[in-house]
């Protein structure tokens, strides 16, 4: 599948469209199927590769990395022959943190590195990329990246909201993968983050995106992305079925709201 920019990302960076593909991304159960619709992720936000790569997945036979990625025939072999996945910096990154890397900022002063990432460009990896580290509650280990063409300065421009969605994006397709894995056990020790817990309360007391955010005073865009990413931490359908698992779980309470969340009073 060969990508190539069509529009800016700027332009959609708030767009319905984005969660719309973030539903059916919820509800694919096999990683073919997720990449498929990672397709129309990379093409309207103007990105040109994606690639996934899980280590240590909760499966018979998962011994082997789980690898799906738009990157040419060309880069992909010679990438294994020269066996960058020992010296990748992206890779180390990943593996030793859990904040995500943007390519633009790995030091590039070993000439190793300096040779790493220009046969990467001359190859047509992309200019410029984001990588989100992935640690799943069933021990597993993945890397989620997405490349642009875009130059420095546009790049900059655009990589702050970049990294929100594409964190919802990439614990969507992870769960996608954990579910073309076969059934898993319910894990006893799900928590969820106070504000993703707290925007699911309201949701489940009937209010809006809109009305959630003057509640808590952030934006229906901030409101959504906390209810993505609760529901790829739950592995579930929609926001409705987010609820009910998280009431299901007791992980939510309807009566009460955590007091340290409300905005504070101006005196």
């Amino acid at each position: 599948m060969n990508l190539s920019i069509i529009k800016p990302l700027a332009d959609h960076v708030h767009s319905d469209d984005f969660f719309d593909l973030i539903d059916r991304l919820a509800r694919a159960d096999r990683v073919e199927a997720a990449s498929d619709i990672i397709t129309g992720f990379t093409n309207a936000w103007g990105l040109h590769n994606v690639a996934y790569a899980a280590l240590n997945m909760p499966s018979p036979g998962a011994a082997r990395p789980l690898l799906s990625m738009t990157y040419s025939v060309e880069w992909q072999k010679h990438y294994a022959q020269s066996g960058y996945v020992d010296i990748d910096p992206i890779v180390r990154s990943g593996l030793g943190g859990i904040l995500p890397i943007d390519w633009s900022e790995i030091d590039r002063g070993d000439p190793i590195i300096r040779k790493f990432f220009g046969e990467a460009q001359e190859l047509d990896v992309g200019a410029n990329g984001m990588s989100i580290p992935i640690r799943g509650r069933h021990g597993e280990f993945a890397l989620f990246t997405v490349t642009s063409n875009e130059n420095a300065l546009e790049w900059r421009a655009i990589r702050r909201d970049l990294i929100r969605d594409l964190m919802v994006v990439a614990w969507n397709f992870h769960a996608a993968a954990l579910r073309s894995c076969g059934e898993l056990a319910e894990p006893g020790d799900v928590h969820l983050p106070l504000r993703e817990a707290s925007c699911l309360r309201w949701k489940a007391l009937g209010k809006t995106d809109e009305e959630i955010g003057r509640i808590l005073v952030i934006s229906p865009h901030t409101v959504r992305f906390h209810l993505e990413s609760a529901r790829a931490r739950l592995n579930t359908a929609n926001t409705t079925h987010t609820v009910a698992k998280a009431l299901a779980l007791g992980l939510i309470n309807m009566s009460y709201e955590p007091t340290h969340l409300m905005p504070k009073k101006r005196k």
